[in-house]
């Protein structure tokens, strides 16, 4: 099952708007959090795997047991919620 869901979100499109989202939460929030630019971390990771994605599936669609995916799996794993925590955390001004 986890696997169903993990195939079914491991696509090109799913993976650019994920992008899209964490550079789009960057410009919304960048005039009023100051650590927001942690954002751009895990959007970039989420590009990254969704290129990934665009090359096999455009070069080597026979490709069936897709090792190369989990390095960007485990990219987006750390990434993600480290980059979400930096931005709410914020930056703090030195005393």
């Amino acid at each position: 099952m986890i696997y169903d869901v993990i195939g079914m979100l491991y696509q090109t499109l799913p993976l650019t708007l994920g992008g899209l989202v964490f550079v789009g939460l960057y410009l919304g929030l960048r005039r009023t959090r100051p650590g927001c630019r942690h954002l751009l971390l895990p959007a970039a990771a989420w590009f990254l795997a969704a290129l990934d994605q665009w090359y096999m599936s455009t070069y080597q669609p026979q490709m069936n047991i897709r090792i190369d995916m989990l390095p960007f799996l485990a990219l987006m794993a750390v990434t993600t919620p480290s980059g979400i925590l930096l931005a709410a955390l914020g930056e703090r001004s030195p005393r």
